[in-house]
């Protein structure tokens, strides 16, 4: 889960009747949240149903000035952004008997909107669980109506992490990795940022990468895939090649660490697809839910501020209850003090609020964790992991990844946040 999430959270906020508490309160009361492949059967099973695309005009149109939120649209969507449902109400009314699927990008929105709509008499509302972002970022055989139903105008095609592992496996396809230089080798100042890299890859540094287009001229007519940290910078050096004239051109959806998180630390795929990596596991929400769930040794830091373990903090959002059995670490010298003297086989999982690069780009002044796992990992301990998205990517995936709404068992002080 990347940091733009963020964003948009703040910018649903702003509208529609907003409350302190987290979105996901109001699920399974007078609305439905469901998952794409159900909203497949509800598309099928009712040929009137009302599609209600609830993101700005920009992001429903693939122009937003944000390059990272042109994700493209469901055919047939009506577009009523958030902060002007309220003045459409009685052109809304003309669809309350009928069944209506309300989205947005990350279901945010489109929570508050199923939620108002619901309260105000409409009684067949549906909300789909991710957004575009699950769209975009599961293989197109998990969404048997995708290709009737998906659409977009950008030149590109996004392409999530199941099927980007079988575009990488063939050899003659071409990856080109636009982070920095210190980012692809894994010097960077900040550890977070030196996750590995794509076997095979080439380095075109975003900053260098319009110079470097005449010399790509020789990969033109292959299939190209291209990557960044987060999404937006590979967005936008593949719209360069397709307007140079490069003929297949594909963007790693949502970034190269929601790749790694996809697969687990000791997956064959980390091994086969995945060079360079640090002296630490790297973890996603599954593979966290299975340690906890497996592994009564394991010692969880909760690296957060005092503030937010506690859900004391003046930002709402942040306040999402903390990993049952954690033990809040404000300092890296206290969870140093606290292991001194474990095995050096303990197992050890951290985690902060929100994903450990993007808190670093941000300039919050919090530790760094991916340098704490590094410096415990050179002190001998060999089972290390980073939740590397936070705690608040269990709350979105429980919420909103299908087969992972099991990892709402693993979070405890949360009653009535969500």
């Amino acid at each position: 889960m990347k940091f733009r999430i963020f964003a948009n959270l703040l910018l649903c906020l702003t509208g529609l009747a907003a409350r302190a508490q987290q979105l996901w309160l109001y699920d399974n009361t007078n609305y439905k949240a469901i998952y794409f492949k159900e909203a497949c059967d509800l598309i099928a099973q009712h040929p009137d149903l009302v599609l209600l695309d609830v993101r700005s005009p920009g992001e429903y149109a693939d122009t937003s000035q944000y390059i990272g939120s042109r994700i493209g649209r469901l055919k047939g969507a009506i577009n009523i952004p958030i902060d002007s449902v309220r003045d459409h109400y009685r052109d809304l009314l003309a669809y309350k008997n009928k069944t209506i699927l309300v989205y947005c990008s990350h279901s945010f929105r489109s929570r508050r909107v199923s939620k108002f709509l619901a309260d105000s008499g409409f009684a067949k509302v549906y909300s789909l669980n991710g957004g575009m972002t699950e769209v975009d970022r599961e293989p197109a055989a998990a969404f048997p109506c995708i290709a009737s139903l998906y659409t977009t105008k950008t030149p590109y095609r996004l392409m999530g992490p199941e099927d980007a592992a079988a575009f990488i496996r063939d050899k003659n396809n071409i990856v080109i990795d636009t982070r920095s230089p210190a980012q692809f080798n894994g010097t960077d100042t900040g550890e977070a940022f030196n996750i590995g890299r794509i076997k095979g890859a080439m380095n075109v540094p975003k900053t260098s990468f319009d110079q470097a287009i005449p010399g790509l001229e020789k990969y033109k007519e292959k299939p190209i895939l291209v990557v960044d940290l987060y999404t937006s910078d590979a967005m936008t050096a593949a719209a360069k090649l397709k307007d140079a004239g490069f003929k297949n051109v594909s963007v790693l959806f949502d970034g190269f660490d929601t790749f790694i998180l996809h697969f687990p630390s000791s997956s064959s795929e980390r091994k086969e697809l995945i060079t360079a990596a640090p002296p630490y596991r790297i973890t996603g929400v599954r593979e966290a839910v299975d340690l906890i769930n497996h592994s009564p040794a394991l010692v969880i830091a909760d690296m957060r501020p005092k503030d937010q373990f506690e859900n004391k903090s003046k930002l709402a959002y942040q306040n999402v209850g903390h990993i049952k059995n954690a033990i809040n670490f404000t300092e890296p010298s206290q969870l140093s003090a606290y292991l001194k003297g474990k095995p050096g086989n303990t197992p050890v999982l951290i985690y902060g609020s929100a994903s450990a690069a993007a808190t670093q780009m941000n300039g919050m002044h919090l530790p760094d964790l991916g340098g704490l796992c590094k410096k415990l990992a050179a002190e001998g301990f060999t089972n290390v992991y980073l939740l590397y998205d936070g705690i608040s990517s269990v709350v979105w995936d429980f919420a909103n990844v299908d087969g992972e709404q099991d990892a709402k068992n693993i979070l405890v002080d949360h009653d009535g946040l969500y």
